[in-house]
């Protein structure tokens, strides 16, 4: 009994020592803080993403360098990945715009190659055929999906 009243008698001496007003202003501390963290992870974010891709610049600088040490010329390649999409709520048929879709790599001269990179959309052209002939609204998608030097 005497250890039930000294715990409730804490509680009630911890819980007096904060206000409401206390309270209102370390929730604000809190959204404040919680904002500021967003901002930061953000920036982390996009700081990572600008060290990745550095680092595959260095990677293709050393590979280049080694290339031409040993006398070749270094060859420039991407990989293109070329698919369909539909504006449908068929599932099926972003099933068969995903199976249909087909990777290519093309050589390319080194000012593309540097110009280009992994993911990035080199067109997304609406297909007016297909509107005017099956009715459907579709876009052709070529995506970069690699890039490497040989």
């Amino acid at each position: 009994m005497k250890k039930l009243f000294t715990i409730i008698s804490l509680i009630f001496i911890v819980s007096a020592c904060y206000t409401s007003e206390d309270q209102k202003q370390l929730q604000s501390e809190c959204r404040a803080l919680t904002a500021k963290k967003e901002y930061l992870q953000r920036d982390v974010n996009h700081y990572s993403e600008k060290i990745a891709t550095l680092q595959s610049q260095i990677n293709d600088l050393n590979t280049e360098k080694r290339i031409i040490n040993s006398g070749r010329e270094p060859k420039y390649i991407v990989k293109f990945r070329i698919k369909q999409g539909t504006f449908t709520l068929d599932i099926f048929e972003h099933i068969k715009n995903e199976v249909n879709a087909i990777d290519i790599e093309v050589p390319v001269d080194k000012e593309f190659y540097n110009r280009l990179s992994v993911g990035q959309d080199i067109t997304n052209a609406f297909k007016y055929g297909s509107l005017i002939f099956n009715g459907d609204f579709s876009t052709l998608h070529m995506r970069v999906t690699g890039k490497r030097i040989e």
